[in-house]
């Protein structure tokens, strides 16, 4: 069953008398307890009290939806705080008494008036009526019939009405006649504020009496020992007792701290237990707030001015927000359990969850036939019938609340989320979606528009892509980078720079971006013009329109070789800012592609493979250097897929690997002599021909020179770092990447190129070989990390072709009978040196073994040195170890043998029952002998 409450519609219970002064008068609802000798008294399930300025303080049933009874007040009073009955029982069967206690303000003065009804044995009621005088001065804002603890030296139980004022003074009168015990100073809730809080405007905005259990279950979670030791000793029963629980504001209006303040009784006067601060939102408007204490559960609940309900959870060190809602202009709230708060506005009750954020259920409120919404009120809730009071007008209204239960009858603690999904809080009332339900055209739905792509953002963003389009029309593409510029967060130079965060492809053009300092540095950006970037940058075409759009403001010819099998995707600004900022910025993912020209994308070219390969053969297209392309590597966050397309692109352009696009090359004169040899009649001009074959043959030279000058390192850092991500991919998922984009030669070209890193790393060199390492003490050996990414490669790469194609592949390649031959020594060769290499380590791990498992070993510690033994000198102490000192001066010394220290045992144990005694000589003994090893001549002292 679903665990959330069901709200059924208000009814009225009884009307309430008006109060004197329409305008200014006020409803003050407070609770009714009962009480039987012997036992604390308890809050009354049916009945509550209702205090109407200068009328009566009325107690009124529930349940029979009754006035059980009456006490008038003078016209010019007015009631300051919720007023407070208890219902006793005597010693007899029938004899009852009910104290009712209200505090009053007449002409600036306050007073608390006791109404005392005792009903004897015979049924006979005697009336009286007690006064007590507090003089002028700030108003009571709590009374609290409140239970002390139990004394060390008393074995009864204490009452005392306290009575609480807004600056903090507390007052004791006595429950019988209102006569006055003890008073206490404003500045004993003063003296624990927190420093740097200002003591000044002091006030108490919530008071509560709350029986210690509670707080010590809820807010101290189970642990009493701040109420023994500041109650008294420790046979005090301090969970029987009552404190009072009040929240507190100082300081000047925009700057206020609130405190909340624990107060027990002890000895006629109070005791300040505990204080924590309360967390105070900077944006706290003028008034009073509505406060909700659950000590139960640790938690306190405030309905701010600005009608923000705010949960704060007191069982942390300093009270935390636990959760923020929003109830759509609530003017009051009552507590259900921890998963359902009931809201009223002067319109509807709402059952909300503050956990998830979500409406449990809602209903209409329509008791005022006009047209006027009536004003309403929470105000009090019976669990136990599952019934919310409210005041609505004049009206008191009982609200029947149908609570979540399971078979056993026992209601839900918890709240779960499938009754939450879809029932979220709008966060804003958008009035250009406003529309009535007999609107023709449009759905339920219209009003559900996520408010991002609508409103004063939409405008926004209509007009900019509009003059970002016309930049683009004019070819004005300096106007066009300095807009997106500005959208993505970046400052511009009007000068000659180079483009590019690491200056490849020197731009000409007026104005240059500046470019953080690192890769972080860069600023979030709305997607919406990242994606809108990717959209103008890049084409996705046919062939048919592919003239059409070359003709545009490209700067840069598309190779004159077009597949018309398939669409392409060609850059219409290649050496511009843009192009950079996307790559260097890591937006140029699969996924923002996709979202760019989604709708131009079939199935067939929607594969990651298929697009991949295109991105990728573009970027290295623009920028020969493959600057472009490493960048590309090392910003975006790609998968195998993409990892192994860049790898083969940089092994293209090292020429392990053939470029299908790249002819194989010919000889200056094939062209003139294939065409005499054939006796071809055409005329060719032989200089003309020669002349262009020189210029291809310049220009492979210039980008060969620039790799040998700088562009090598380029390269290589690319390899490195496609080789660190390609190690954190899944193997499986590398495996089948490999298997669908390489090709067996390729793979072969790869295994390889591992090989010759394993080979320029030293990783294949005889340990005790001396390699460049030890020559030059400058150079640092590679992270240990590196053979293990190598061989895990190597493994995919294998796992990828298999053993026997990596064989059937090597000997195809070996061709004719003499390659075969050299194939077969050059395989003896390697499977002779992986058994050498078997060998050597199997040699070093029984060299070493010993060392590392010392190392490891927990109970390694630093043996002592004898003090006792002597030696003859020019003789060696066999019973010290001898320090065996490694390379490195840092690494510490392990002693010959490689035997730890024994243990210490311990001159105690602990036997059955949990006793702690001594160890007998004897044991300890025995104990040490168990360390030592067999047949060793080593002594053993106790």
């Amino acid at each position: 069953m679903a665990s959330n409450f069901e709200v059924q519609k208000p009814c009225v219970l009884n009307t309430l008398p008006r109060p004197l002064d329409p305008t200014t008068g006020r409803y003050v609802v407070g609770e009714v307890y009962g009480s039987r000798p012997g036992s604390r008294k308890r809050k009354r399930r049916t009945e509550l009290t209702v205090g109407i300025d200068g009328e009566a303080v009325n107690i009124y049933d529930i349940m029979s939806a009754r006035l059980v009874t009456s006490y008038p007040i003078p016209p010019q009073s007015r009631i300051t705080c919720p007023s407070c009955s208890i219902r006793r029982r005597g010693e007899g069967a029938n004899e009852i008494a009910r104290y009712t206690y209200s505090a009053t303000q007449e002409y600036k003065k306050h007073k608390v008036t006791l109404f005392k009804d005792q009903v004897d044995a015979a049924g006979k009621t005697t009336s009286s009526t007690h006064y007590a005088s507090l003089g002028s001065g700030p108003s009571v804002v709590c009374l609290a019939p409140l239970l002390s603890a139990t004394s060390p030296t008393s074995t009864t139980q204490q009452e005392e009405l306290l009575v609480v004022r807004e600056n903090g003074e507390i007052i004791s009168l006595d429950l019988e006649n209102l006569k006055t015990k003890w008073a206490s100073s404003p500045t004993a809730l003063q003296q624990d504020l927190a420093d740097g809080s200002s003591k000044s405007n002091f006030k108490v905005e919530f008071c509560r009496p709350v029986p210690i259990s509670e707080v010590i279950k809820g807010i101290f979670k189970g642990d009493g020992t701040v109420f023994g030791l500041s109650l008294g000793s420790a046979q005090t029963k301090t969970d029987e007792g009552e404190v009072l629980i009040l929240v507190s504001s100082s300081g000047p209006l925009k700057q206020q701290t609130r405190h909340l303040h624990i107060i027990g009784l002890l000895q006629r006067s109070i005791i300040q237990l505990h204080t924590l601060p309360i967390l105070s939102s900077p944006e706290q408007e003028e008034g009073d707030s509505q406060y909700h204490l659950d000590a139960r559960t640790g938690s306190l609940l405030e309905l701010r001015k600005k009608k923000t309900l705010v949960t704060y959870d007191l069982t942390a060190s300093v009270p935390k927000i636990a959760s923020t809602l929003d109830p759509e202009g609530a003017t009051s709230f009552l507590y259900l359990s921890k998963t359902s708060l009931l809201c009223a506005t002067n319109r509807q009750l709402k059952v909300f969850n503050p956990v998830f954020r979500s409406l449990q259920d809602s209903v209409e409120i329509e008791l005022n036939e006009d047209n006027d919404p009536p004003s309403c009120r929470l105000v009090a809730y019976f669990s136990l019938m599952d019934y919310a009071v409210a005041i609505i007008d004049s009206n008191l209204v009982a609200i029947q609340l149908i609570a979540p239960r399971k078979r056993s009858a026992k209601r839900r603690a918890e709240g779960l989320l499938i009754d939450s999904i879809g029932r979220g809080i709008h966060t804003a009332k958008r009035a250009s979606t406003e529309v009535s339900r007999d609107t023709p055209g449009k759905s339920v739905f219209y009003n559900y528009i996520p408010g991002s792509i609508q409103g004063e953002y939409w405008q926004n963003w209509l007009g900019d892509e509009a003059k970002a389009d016309r930049l683009l029309a004019a070819n004005d593409i300096d106007g066009f980078e300095a807009l997106l510029a500005e959208k993505f967060g970046l400052q511009i130079n009007k000068s000659q720079a180079p483009n590019g965060p690491d200056g490849a492809n020197a731009s000409k053009d007026s104005i240059s971006w500046q470019w953080p300092k690192s890769r972080t540095g860069y600023p979030q950006v709305d997607r919406r013009w990242v994606l809108y970037t990717i959209n103008q940058a890049f084409q996705w075409i046919e062939l048919s329109s592919t003239g059409q759009i070359l003709n545009r403001w490209c700067r840069w010819n598309e190779p004159t070789s077009i597949d018309p099998n398939s669409p392409r995707l060609i850059c219409m600004l290649p050496q511009s800012n843009v192009i950079y900022y996307l790559v260097d910025a890591g937006h140029l993912t699969l996924s923002n592609v996709k979202a760019a020209f989604r709708g131009r994308l079939s199935t067939e070219e929607q594969a990651d493979s298929f697009l991949a390969e295109q991105l990728i053969t573009h970027l290295a297209d623009i920028d020969p250097s493959l600057k472009l392309l490493v960048a590309y590597l090392s910003a975006t966050k790609l998968g195998a897929i993409e990892l192994l397309l860049v790898l083969r692109t940089l092994m293209r352009s090292f020429e392990l690997v053939q470029d299908p696009r790249k002819p194989l090359p010919k000889l200056l004169t094939e062209g003139p002599a294939e065409q005499a040899t054939n006796g071809s009649d055409e005329t060719v001009d032989n200089e003309n021909i020669v002349v262009m074959e020189l210029d291809d043959l310049e220009d492979e030279i210039q980008k060969t020179v620039s790799y040998l000058n700088e562009d090598a390192g380029i390269r290589g850092t690319g390899l490195s770092v496609a080789f660190a991500k390609l190690g954190s991919c899944p193997g499986v998922s590398m495996i089948k990447a490999l298997r669908s984009t390489f090709k067996p030669e390729e793979i072969l070209s790869l295994v390889h190129l591992l090989r010759v890193e394993l080979v320029k790393g030293g990783w294949t060199a005889r340990y005790l070989d001396h390699t460049e390492f030890e020559r030059d003490p400058t150079l640092d050996a590679p992270p240990d990390g590196i053979i293990k990414l190598l061989a895990d490669l190597l493994g995919r790469c294998v796992d990828s072709i298999g053993p026997g194609g990596w064989l059937l592949n090597d000997a195809l390649l070996a061709g004719n009978d003499d390659d075969s031959s050299d194939f077969i020594a050059s395989l003896k060769l390697e499977v002779s040196a992986a058994l050498e290499g078997i060998e050597e380590a199997a040699y070093l791990r029984g060299v070493v073994g010993e060392a590392v498992r010392f190392c490891e070993s927990s109970s390694v510690k630093k043996t002592p040195t004898p003090t006792t033994t002597t030696t003859t000198p020019g003789t060696v102490d066999l019973t010290k170890p001898i320090p065996l000192r490694i390379r490195e001066p840092t690494s510490g010394a392990l002693p010959l043998g490689l035997k730890p220290a024994s243990e210490r045992i311990a001159p105690h144990k602990v036997v059955s029952g949990g006793e702690v005694v001594a160890r007998t000589q004897r044991e300890t003994g025995h104990l040490v002998s168990q360390q030592v090893g067999a047949y060793s001549l080593e002594r053993i002292g106790v």
